[in-house]
Parts: C-alpha cells; structure tokens; sequence
C-alpha cells in the first residue's frame, strides 16, 4: 500500500482496537469517536397520562427516503439496565413521537433535557423548551428547534442493549425562513447543532466543494 506523499506503508502501521475484548463501555466511547459529528434528534413525546417528555439522541439518521423514514437508537435507561427509556415506553403506548433539529442556541437546553428523571417530570420545563401543539401528531413540537419532523412509529428492532426505532415522516415545520422555496438551508446563517465525542457539541458546519 501506498499513501499519497508516496511512502510505503501497511496495516501494521494503524492502531487496532479488538471489540470484541472490550468493555461496553469503551465500545461506546471508541465509536462516539469514531463517528462524528453526529446529527442530534431532539426527541419529544407524550405518555398515555399525558406527561411530555424530551430527549437527546445521537445515534441517529435518515433510513429511507421513500418512504420518508427515521432511524433513532434508543439505548437502556442509564443506571438502569435492562429498563426502556421514557421516550421509548411514550413511543410505544402512543405510536408517535416528534424528531426536533436543534439549533445552536439551543444547546443549553438540550443539555438540560438529557438528564435521566422520573417519568412524571414534565422535561419541557424541566429545560425550559416550550412545546407547541404538532399537526398530525400528539407528540408536541418544540418551538425553539430548527425544523420538526413529526412521525408514526413504524417498527421496532431489538439490537443488543439497544433499540432501533422507525419512525414514518408525516409532517414537516420549521422556524421561518430556515427552509428556502426550493427547500435549500444556508447552514452558516441557520447553525445546526452536532454532536461530538464526550461532552462537546459543534456547530462548525464551514462548506468543502464536492
């Protein structure tokens, strides 16, 4: 093999990392590295009681783009293994739930959602979040987010500790002017918010030519 300054070089010269000798934990660390930045859901939903719910996820991306789909990655309640996340248990008694794009000013409010609370803590107030009411959803959408993808669950996947949700698009809102007639985004004017490894986000979104 052969590098672009010309040097010979070979497999020998990379850093291998086993996963199957690994910890969970450090298999989550070395693909939270591996794979950024990551694109944030910020995902709204409502218990069968009523209770709104909001949450940030990562592991995440466009499945299909006819039909439009979804795919989320909802792992275990932290500290809780083998227990579904509240937006997952919301997901499935309503069949529904809101994919909010956030934006970087929203970034402390995202932060503050991500925190593991009771099922009763409404965690719009919680981060201060304001939920305004979806179109075909009962899921409520989040006003301060870029754009709101409300969606239908359409099937689960079991995967390891993890869950894969797909989620039908029904419906798209986005803040005013966000989105150009012929559906364009100036992303350096509208910053979207990325995910990065640890605790950092990113909104470094500077243009490369294809």
């Amino acid at each position: 093999m052969t590098s672009q300054s010309g040097d010979r070089v070979s497999v020998a010269d990379r850093t291998r990392y086993d996963v199957g000798a690994m910890t969970e934990g450090d298999v989550y660390k070395l693909l939270s590295c591996a794979v950024q930045p990551r694109p944030i859901a910020w995902v709204s939903t409502v218990s069968a009681a009523g209770v709104r719910n909001l949450a940030p996820f990562s592991f995440f991306t466009v499945a299909s783009r006819s039909p439009a789909t979804l795919m989320i990655s909802i792992g275990e309640r932290i500290g809780a293994p083998g227990e579904p996340k509240d937006t997952l248990v919301n997901i499935r008694e309503t069949g529904n739930f809101v994919v909010n794009i956030p934006s970087a000013d929203a970034a402390d409010a995202v932060t503050a959602s991500f925190a593991t609370v009771e099922p009763d803590v409404d965690e719009f107030a919680l981060s201060g979040a304001t939920p305004i009411a979806s179109h075909s959803v009962s899921a409520p959408s989040v006003l301060e987010s870029l754009i709101s993808l409300e969606c239908e669950l359409l099937q689960e996947v079991e995967l390891g500790t993890d869950t894969l949700v797909l989620g039908t698009v029904t419906t798209v809102t986005s803040r005013p002017g966000v989105l150009s007639e012929n559906l364009h985004v100036d992303i350096l004017e509208h910053q979207f918010l990325g995910r990065l490894a640890g605790p950092f986000y990113t909104t470094d979104m500077n243009r490369v030519a294809q």
